[in-house]
């Protein structure tokens, strides 16, 4: 988990992106690769736009020389420039930075079309943050969304079904906020090192 900031610094970090108040900002960290699925966003980002024109992707991560990755960068590159300033690469940034990012951010997405994919953490991290998730409608990447109620799940690798459930956290952002300080104290370590503890206990009792 990372550790929280003040509202300060966020404010710091605020000017620095250059956010503006009527700004709705989507907010995804990865690196630029094809199991992150960041076509979907950027192929969704337009429809969004014509229901919230005040939207605007910020992507924290590394996205230039990702190895292996250079043919899909290129392929990206022409339709993230027909973006304009609708998108802003942030490039990779240190954690206090990664919180007040997520405090930033009015949603967070998380479009990976790895099946391999165990979980997301970005998106607890972006929830404890008080930040909703839109995700991919996978097994393990689709459980915070479920047990909180703090999002929304869009059908993979479907670019509409994407940009309408953005659509729907950003016009309802309300019907989205979940526990946070319970949502923080159910992803905590040690309450999940407490799970699994019992999982053993039982195991070998049952042995």
């Amino acid at each position: 988990m990372l550790d929280q900031v003040e509202e300060e610094f966020i404010a710091k970090v605020r000017d620095q992106y250059g956010i503006r108040p009527e700004d709705k900002v989507i907010g995804m960290v990865a690196r630029l690769a094809a199991e992150k699925g960041v076509e979907f966003l950027v192929r969704a980002l337009p429809k969004v736009l014509e229901k919230h024109p005040q939207a605007r992707v910020l992507y924290a991560g590394q996205h230039k020389n990702v190895m292996g990755e250079e043919v899909y960068a290129d392929m990206l590159a022409p339709l993230i420039e027909e973006l304009g300033d609708r998108w802003k690469f942030l490039g990779l940034i240190p954690d206090d930075e990664l919180t007040a990012f997520y405090h930033l951010c009015d949603v967070l997405v998380l479009p990976s079309t790895n099946s391999t994919e165990a979980f997301g953490m970005v998106q607890v991290e972006a929830m404890t943050c008080g930040t909703p998730v839109v995700a991919s409608d996978m097994p393990g990447v689709r459980q915070p969304v479920l047990q909180t109620g703090m999002g929304k799940l869009f059908t993979l690798m479907d670019a509409e079904s994407l940009a309408q459930s953005l659509i729907d956290v950003l016009g309802r952002p309300k019907e989205f906020v979940g526990d946070v300080p319970g949502i923080t104290a159910h992803y905590a370590p040690e309450t999940t090192a407490a799970a699994y503890e019992k999982i053993i206990e039982d195991l070998v009792r049952q042995s």
